[in-house]
């Protein structure tokens, strides 16, 4: 795979009609359920300590469906009671494509070199910059609590929220800890694009018996509308970082949640890196970036290093 993928924008920056965007995702059902978590679980942590590498199923941030919204993204006590903004909001980007850091976690020098390796794909195909911190008064804190990988969404001016977690080893890729930064400057997931049914169809049926709810789709698979998302004209792309696997949920690897309606051969997402249009959408969010691109989109992926059971029909979400 040459890292061709796509995200969506979440954004007006580019576009100059941010005062005519709704900025939020309202919350559906019920209020502050297990998957609206304000707070880390250690049950996720036990997840990934039985992270096995090597099969391609679940990508390591999947591991906290059924505890995080969408996931791997953790959300303020507020948000959770009320709506979620959206990275869009020019009050939760980082000022000046500037991302102070500070890494409080243990992690070994070679877990390190991967996370600068991941910043490193930012300095080299955008315009944001990952630097560690001196006197900023905001920066985000990356850290290793046995919690799993997940982030808040975007700068809060309150730096309890700028928090990014790797549990180490397993959520020690280059594409994961990408994923997770772009949480943290403002991104949320490929198939919440609003385009997504063009695409994607969701099987509920494949899921685990006890999250075949609204309450569980709504946090994981609810999409966003065409209020609130700018597409920029990229397509949709199964390959993007910040894509889900097909296996998210999965009540077994023999039955897929996500199904691509388009031609696709391979799982969904990659563990690897940023993607082109990925890139491209960072930059339309964050460098003023305004020219279209046409991407000779493939049609597979092989770049899926995910944790999965070594039984292939079982799931790791029991």
């Amino acid at each position: 795979m040459n890292g061709l993928g796509v995200l969506l924008v979440l954004a007006a920056a580019a576009v100059g009609c941010l005062g005519h965007r709704d900025f939020r995702i309202p919350i559906k059902g019920k209020r502050n359920t297990t998957y609206f978590a304000t707070t880390p679980h250690k049950a996720v942590g036990d997840r990934h300590r039985n992270c096995k590498r090597g099969v391609n199923k679940t990508h390591p941030f999947e591991l906290g469906i059924g505890f995080y919204y969408q996931s791997d993204i953790m959300l303020k006590p507020s948000v959770a009671a009320n709506a979620i903004p959206l990275g869009s909001d020019p009050n939760v980007r980082w000022p000046g494509a500037v991302v102070p850091y500070i890494i409080t976690g243990t992690f070994t020098a070679a877990e390190k070199t991967i996370i600068l390796q991941a910043m490193q794909q930012y300095t080299d195909n955008t315009c944001v910059r990952f630097i560690p911190r001196t006197t900023q008064a905001n920066f985000i804190t990356i850290d290793n609590s046995d919690t799993g990988c997940w982030s808040y969404v975007g700068r809060s001016l309150d730096n309890t929220y700028n928090h990014v977690n790797l549990q180490n080893p397993s959520c020690m890729t280059t594409g994961t800890v990408a994923h997770e930064l772009m949480h943290a400057i403002g991104f949320y997931h490929e198939f919440t694009r609003p385009d997504r049914d063009d695409w994607v169809s969701i099987d509920t049926g494949a899921l685990l018996t006890q999250y075949q709810t609204t309450a569980f789709y709504d946090a994981n698979f609810a999409k966003m509308s065409y209020a609130q998302a700018e597409l920029y004209g990229i397509p949709y792309y199964y390959g993007s970082v910040m894509h889900y696997s097909k296996w998210g949920g999965a009540a077994s690897y023999s039955r897929p949640v996500m199904n691509n309606l388009k031609p696709w051969t391979g799982d969904f997402g990659n563990d690897i890196t940023l993607t082109a249009p990925d890139i491209l959408a960072i930059n339309y969010m964050y460098c003023n970036e305004t020219t279209y691109y046409d991407y000779d989109y493939e049609s597979s992926s092989d770049d899926n290093t995910g944790c999965s059971d070594d039984d292939e029909s079982s799931s790791y979400y029991n």
